[in-house]
């Protein structure tokens, strides 16, 4: 009698090379996209064919067939009765984002051959842009889902938990460039005097605010934060969003990675804490306060600062207190020992 096949009957998990690997790929995706909004805003995409969606769109392939090669290699290697239970663990949502991204493409090139090439604020919200933007998502993300569960250390170190680091540090990067009309470093609201320009302003300071403090949030849901992640996604959003202009707004990357330094430094002197412990919330309070000081101080030392007292520091604290309020809404419940 034949000896039956055992059927593996949970999802296969890999090793940190291959997510490694899978982010490389995603960087060259996300480099891709960068490159493109940069040629948007400098009014250098006429056409569908153009060297940056090149480089997007093989970023995209390298993706493709690099989770398509993992999943045939695991149909082989456990002898999967299907592709879906072959697919690795954190990486059916890539898949899914593979297929997503594939059929985006193709209403891409159809969209702007039928309708042309839209600028500004409708090119990040164009219906296609949007669809490649979820497919995007789904993929960046798989290192993150797949390490979340499979790595055990409640505090791994920095090169241990890198992969998901820049899956996480990918997903804001990418969220901020679909929100670049509100990345404060790039405005020049701070001259403006009307209501409702000042207004904007505020909540500039808040979308802002949120995309570079949350990432942090979601590290320490699962794991202690290893010294120079506060760094590492500081400077990855403010590279990023500085290609956008050239590198024109290059202070933005100073201000940021002298307050990453410092944010790590904070955070590494309580390491040994619970991350349900009240210092915790007070770091998340003085880390938006560092980051705005500098660039209200910029502004006042090299530009031009219109506002009155009330108007910036109240922009400032504001922005504290709502990081520290939603800091304490994401700290863990329950403390879990560590190994």
């Amino acid at each position: 009698m034949p000896t039956p096949v055992t059927v593996p009957t949970s999802p296969v998990t890999i090793g940190t090379s291959k997510h490694a690997i899978t982010m490389v790929m995603g960087m060259w995706l996300i480099i891709g996209l960068f490159i493109d909004g940069f040629a948007h805003n400098h009014g250098a995409v006429e056409t569908f064919f153009t060297p940056w969606h090149g480089i997007l769109y093989s970023g995209y392939l390298a993706c493709a067939i690099w989770i398509f090669h993992m999943i045939r290699s695991n149909k082989i290697n456990t002898m999967s009765a299907s592709w879906i239970e072959a697919i690795p663990a954190g990486y059916k949502l890539g898949a899914f984002g593979v297929i997503l991204f594939f059929f985006g493409g193709l209403g891409d090139m159809y969209w702007h051959t039928v309708f042309g090439i839209e600028k500004n604020i409708e090119a990040l919200l164009s219906p296609t842009h949007l669809l490649l933007f979820s497919g995007g998502l789904l993929i960046i993300t798989s290192p993150y889902r797949a390490l979340s569960h499979g790595e055990k250390r409640a505090a791994p170190t920095f090169r241990q938990l890198l992969p998901a680091l820049t899956s996480i540090a990918l997903t804001f990067t990418v969220m901020a460039f679909f929100l670049m009309y509100a990345w404060s470093f790039r405005q020049n609201l701070w001259m403006a005097r009307e209501e409702d320009a000042i207004a904007r302003a505020v909540v500039d300071f808040l979308i802002t605010t949120m995309l570079l403090v949350v990432p942090l949030m979601v590290v320490l849901r699962r794991w202690k934060l290893p010294f120079g992640t506060v760094t590492f996604f500081f400077l990855f959003e403010s590279f990023f969003l500085a290609v956008l202009d050239g590198f024109e707004q290059y202070g933005s990357i100073i201000i940021l990675l002298i307050s990453g330094i410092i944010g790590d430094v904070m955070f590494r002197a309580i390491k040994d804490r619970e991350t349900t412990d009240w210092r915790y919330k007070a770091v998340f309070f003085v880390l938006p306060v560092l980051v705005w000081s500098l660039y209200f101080a910029g502004l006042k030392l090299f530009d031009t600062l219109d506002w009155a007292p009330e108007l910036w520091g109240g922009s400032i604290f504001l922005s504290a207190l709502c990081c520290m309020g939603l800091s304490i809404l994401a700290a863990p419940v329950e403390s879990r020992s560590r190994k």
